[in-house]
């Protein structure tokens, strides 16, 4: 399996944790934005979005982050990240689409304005959007820290993709000085989250 990614980016990052937890090799293909490697033909023809990550296995050209997830935890069934029963399947599903939606966006609203637009010399940060993304970013933080009160992890009482895949959303928490102080349960997960290997073999270029 060939798993195409950038360093810089939470959505690669969110499916190189899950292939690292799980334990599945994969031959990792690191594009350079600067250089437009993932806006080529030959990279559009598995990724016409022409964003990452992508991963190819055998036939299958599969892109999302969170797809990605979910095929490599299937390979190690063992690992207990993605299970299989009903109730857990749709609560990760869950979880999963409400970071998409919600969660993942104000954090990345808030890194693409303090740190990847001065960055690509785009301007200035837009300080309205800031606080915008902030705001979303305390109103769904409080349905995690809600959720998270009694509770080790997200979903069940292991880490699953729906941990890992949270996680690498607050990629640039602490760089962008998204504080989690309003929200202690999320804090204290985080903070397990942190010592995963996972997470410490994944770390991108600008901190987090």
């Amino acid at each position: 399996m060939k798993l195409y990614t950038n360093p810089l980016s939470p959505n690669s990052r969110r499916a190189s944790m899950v292939a690292i937890q799980a334990e599945v090799p994969v031959d990792v293909v690191v594009l350079d934005f600067a250089k437009g490697e993932h806006k080529a033909p030959d990279y559009l023809a598995i990724n016409p979005n022409g964003m990452v990550p992508t991963l190819v296995d055998g036939d299958l050209q599969l892109f999302e982050s969170r797809a990605i997830a979910q095929h490599l935890a299937l390979k190690a069934p063992d690992r207990g990240l993605f299970p299989t029963d009903p109730q857990s399947l749709v609560d990760i599903a869950r979880w999963q689409f409400w970071d998409a939606l919600h969660f993942s966006a104000a954090l990345r609203d808030i890194a693409f304005e303090k740190l990847f637009k001065p960055m690509m010399g785009m301007g200035d940060p837009d300080a309205a959007k800031i606080e915008d993304g902030k705001n979303r970013f305390a109103r769904f933080g409080a349905v995690l820290n809600t959720h998270l009160a009694g509770r080790d992890y997200v979903v069940g009482t292991n880490v699953t993709i729906a941990d890992l895949g949270l996680a690498a959303s607050l990629t640039y928490a602490v760089p962008c000085e998204v504080s989690l102080a309003d929200h202690p349960n999320v804090a204290a997960w985080f903070e397990k989250m942190t010592s995963l290997e996972s997470w410490k073999q994944t770390l991108p270029p600008l901190g987090g």
